[in-house]
């Protein structure tokens, strides 16, 4: 008798020590699998259907077209704006260009943007879209500024949209303001947050002089949807939205935008 129960219980602390050596390793084994799998759906997900790219840099401004909101229809011809395809300024490379925009903020609010229509997408389909904007800024961080600090209180901000992106005027008269219309079709504030990047400021220290320096921002991948018209059509916008009360010059050299 002593020796079934001695037999038993052999066969018990083998089977334990069994299965305490055997289920680290299938646990390990299910977790490789796991991972595996999810692996494989990210990088599904991840694969852009279509790109669209511009590098400013040789010139060609590939039909982005510059247009201001954010200020008073009487300010019209007191904000300095201008912009254009120029080249590029010291000490960068003045052989290649950017696309260079500037205005002074007399109103606290100015939008400085760049607008293009791009095809070729599937009609009536929503996408997921990424933005990266490089660009030339002069400003450096930490410094004071009238309204706002000059580096991190221009924002970089881009959206897509199934409509033309331009300056609606509300209000009539003295009192006509210019707004970005696709701002204001649903909670301001709330699109204004959703479509930063980042800001202006270089790596610069305020001490320091100011140097033009190459810097680009990204955008989250949760940053814009968009649904595209019958066509496969819809509508790209970038720029910078200020909350510096001065003058603000950049230079774009490259705008690139995934579609998911």
């Amino acid at each position: 008798m002593l020796s079934k129960i001695l037999s038993v219980k052999s066969t018990d602390v083998n089977n334990n020590h069994l299965h305490n050596r055997f289920h680290p390793r299938l646990t390990l084994i299910l977790l490789f699998l796991i991972f595996l799998a999810a692996g494989c759906d990210l990088n599904e997900v991840d694969d852009p259907e279509m790109i669209f790219e511009t590098d400013f840099r040789s010139g060609d401004s590939s039909d982005w077209e510059a247009f201001f909101t954010g200020y008073p229809v009487s300010y019209e011809g007191n904000m300095d704006f201008d912009s254009g395809i120029e080249p590029l300024p010291n000490p960068l490379n003045s052989d290649e260009n950017g696309m260079y925009i500037t205005a002074t903020n007399r109103s606290d609010d100015v939008k400085m943007l760049f607008r293009k229509k791009v095809d070729g997408l599937e009609p009536n389909t929503t996408y997921s879209v990424l933005f990266s904007v490089e660009f030339a800024t002069k400003t450096p961080s930490g410094c004071d500024g009238i309204g706002g600090a000059p580096g991190e209180s221009v924002k970089v901000i881009a959206d897509a949209s199934d409509m033309r992106p331009e300056p609606a005027v509300e209000d009539e008269g003295d009192d006509g303001y210019y707004r970005l219309n696709i701002q204001y079709m649903g909670e301001s504030q709330e699109w204004y947050q959703n479509s930063i990047m980042g800001d202006i400021a270089n790596s610069r220290e305020c001490e320091e002089d100011y140097e033009f320096e190459i810097k680009e921002v990204s955008s989250a991948h949760n940053h814009s949807t968009v649904t595209t018209d019958d066509n496969g059509e819809a509508w790209l916008m970038f720029g910078t939205r200020s909350g510096f009360e001065g003058t603000t010059q950049l230079y774009y050299t490259s705008i690139r935008t995934e579609f998911r």
